[in-house]
């Protein structure tokens, strides 16, 4: 058959015979298969350069490849070869051998549970009789096209001569391609489609390429596509044939774009023909793997992040965001009704879970129709960040966030330490930070779930109703000077005291709003003995109790000691007084609260706030001192100069 001549002619480029009958492994290296590809020699085939031009594969191509011969007469050693190969390149050279293909290889193969890419090779071909014109083209027809109907696992079909060095460098090329660029993913040669996956992977393609969402790629969008998946923009030329063959076929009325039947149809035509290399190349560049899923390292990239820190947008981030928000709200009224927030999330799994699990979207500032306004889908990303910055970063991947990796488009804030000061333990401040979280704790009644809906629509029912899952929301506020940040509010329910005892949970908490009814006696005490049953866990963190129903009126609490003297107690300052009728006090409570996240030691129970130590003092002094000094300097230097002109005078 040739199989050792074929490998010999492969490796030396000439032809000789092997003088054993089995030869040892090939090695052959990245580097050696790429410098064979672009040395300029009259030596070499110029079917090697016509490779490199016509196909982009040395970027998939494995750091070593190695090629092992093979004989029918150990079939022990053939097995277990077999089992450790990539692809088989199946050889034959007459009609016996030819025979031997369906009657003994194959089903070998299957009955070992082989199923690897198969390259079919009819060797010897300088020995074929000189027919006709066409007369090859038949005979290929007539040996190939049986056998790939039969056996799926064929891949590709090549005629080649080792004596003549005809297509051997082809026949290696095609055993390459079939581990880098396989066709069986992609093309069910039975049926003579695309399969099922492939297509909803190239669906998903043609969504993100389709800038502005007509439905159809112009010739704007198809060149960004080609170039980003081959590194050159696509000729008007090349766009026009693309149209002439799949466009007029679907839809004769559009022919100036490609539709999302025509792109499927494109690329049905590629594997067709045996190109489905420039398949694989529109799937890589966007990150698709031979199992037709997205990349690992693409969806989950490595993002190092101290246990300390949080994780917010960037302003990429923020920027993608925006874009995104401003190109499916296709009627411009502000918001995303559901059709268009449904569209927006047809690249990706759907709305993530942690939204689910929030109520989105009950859970941020919606417009006057109940749709997700700008603020409140920032603020929904925010939120998913700050809990769950993972599943960010997974779905602005499936968005297609194009910025390098999807890293780029977070950012890491500094850690947070734990500072120690009268023998108790605090958290110090921060400044680089513009999330917060806040647990809201109270008794059942106290009013947690109406100061949720005052603090994103400014208003609530009267209607009470009991918070069995825990319900939380975000929004955006703005602090004393201008400067905006996210506030996250979480009610608890019945899941409180699960959560507080998981330490990982406290640990994403910045500060505790402790509430109570004013008007009800019984309320304050649930805070009392819920802080002394939690109290290893609660009194690290930064604590604001507050007085809720202040416009009723203010009852005595029936508890072992009032608010007043508690908070007093504990060196925090006194409950605030709110009330849904007073807007001015839930602001105050809101910029607070996030003071006191931003300032640990402010708002931490039992830490007393000390007055300033002596250190602290001297160097207020010094630069008190220093600017008098500064002062006194440029007087005396004012008084010179006016004394020297007096003189000259």
């Amino acid at each position: 058959m040739g199989k050792s001549t074929l490998i010999t002619s492969l490796i030396k480029e000439t032809f000789s015979s092997p003088v054993n009958q089995i030869l040892p492994p090939i090695t052959i290296s990245r580097d050696d298969y790429t410098n064979s590809f672009n040395e300029d020699s009259d030596k070499k085939p110029s079917s090697k350069k016509k490779m490199v031009t016509s196909y982009d594969i040395l970027e998939y191509i494995p750091s070593i490849t190695v090629i092992i011969d093979t004989t029918s007469t150990d079939m022990v050693n053939l097995q277990k070869e077999l089992k450790r190969a990539d692809v088989i390149w199946l050889v034959y050279s007459d009609h016996y051998t030819y025979e031997r293909i369906s009657l003994h290889w194959m089903p070998m193969f299957r009955s070992t549970g082989v199923n690897l890419p198969i390259v079919l090779c009819a060797n010897k071909s300088d020995l074929s009789p000189k027919g006709p014109k066409g007369a090859l083209k038949t005979q290929n027809s007539d040996e190939f096209i049986p056998l790939i109907n039969e056996f799926k696992e064929i891949e590709a079909c090549v005629r080649c001569s080792a004596k003549n060095n005809e297509n051997v460098v082809e026949a290696f090329y095609l055993c390459q391609r079939a581990i880098t660029h396989p066709i069986s993913p992609l093309f069910d040669s039975k049926e003579g489609n695309l399969k099922p996956a492939a297509v909803a992977a190239l669906k998903r393609v043609f969504f993100l390429c389709d800038k502005d969402q007509d439905g159809h790629l112009n010739f704007e969008e198809f060149s960004e596509l080609h170039q980003k998946c081959f590194s050159q923009p696509a000729s008007l030329e090349q766009f026009d044939n693309i149209l002439v063959s799949v466009n007029h076929v679907i839809y004769p009325d559009q022919s100036k774009m490609i539709s999302e039947d025509g792109f499927i149809i494109l690329n049905k035509i590629y594997a067709e023909r045996g190109r489905h290399e420039t398949i694989w190349g529109i799937l890589r560049a966007f990150h698709y793997t031979n199992s037709l899923s997205l990349n690992d390292k693409f969806l989950f990239p490595k993002l190092d992040v101290n246990p300390n820190s949080s994780v917010e947008l960037s302003p990429t981030g923020y920027r993608f965001l925006v874009d995104l928000f401003l190109k499916f709200d296709k009627d411009n009224d502000g918001g995303l009704n559901e059709d268009e927030l449904a569209t927006l999330f047809i690249p990706t799994p759907g709305i993530p879970k942690l939204w689910q699990e929030s109520q989105f979207p009950s859970s941020i500032v919606c417009n006057e129709e109940g749709y997700v306004s700008l603020q409140g889908w920032l603020a929904q990303w925010n939120l998913m960040t700050f809990l769950e910055h993972k599943t960010t970063l997974e779905y602005l991947a499936y968005l297609g966030f194009d910025e390098g990796a999807s890293v780029r488009a977070l950012k890491i804030t500094k850690p947070r330490k734990r500072r120690q000061k009268q023998g108790k333990f605090y958290r110090q401040a921060v400044n680089d930070r513009n999330i917060f979280n806040c647990f809201i704790l109270g008794a059942p009644k106290s009013g947690k779930s109406s100061l949720l809906e005052l603090y994103l629509r400014g208003s609530y029912s009267e209607v009470y109703s009991p918070t069995i899952k825990p319900r939380i929301c975000v929004k955006d506020i703005e602090l004393r000077g201008g400067k905006q940040c996210y506030l996250i509010l979480e009610e608890l329910g019945e899941l409180e005291p699960a959560i507080l005892e998981n330490k990982s949970r406290l640990d994403q908490c910045d500060v505790i709003c402790y509430t109570y009814d004013s008007s009800d006696p019984e309320s304050f005490q649930y805070l009392v003995d819920l802080r002394e049953k939690y109290s290893n866990q609660l009194d690290e963190i930064p604590s604001i109790f507050v007085a809720l129903k202040a416009d009723l009126d203010k009852q005595q609490q029936r508890s072992d000691v009032q608010p007043e003297n508690y908070t007093r107690d504990l060196f925090l300052s006194s409950p605030l007084h709110i009330s849904s009728a007073w807007t001015t006090s839930l602001h105050e409570l809101f910029i607070q609260l996030v003071d006191a996240a931003k300032l640990p030691s402010s708002a931490t129970p039992g830490l007393e706030t000390e007055p300033e130590t002596a250190d602290q003092e001297n160097l207020k002094h010094l630069v008190m001192a220093g600017g008098a000094i500064t002062v006194m300097t440029l007087v005396s230097v004012w008084i010179w100069r006016s004394s020297l002109q007096s003189s000259r005078i």
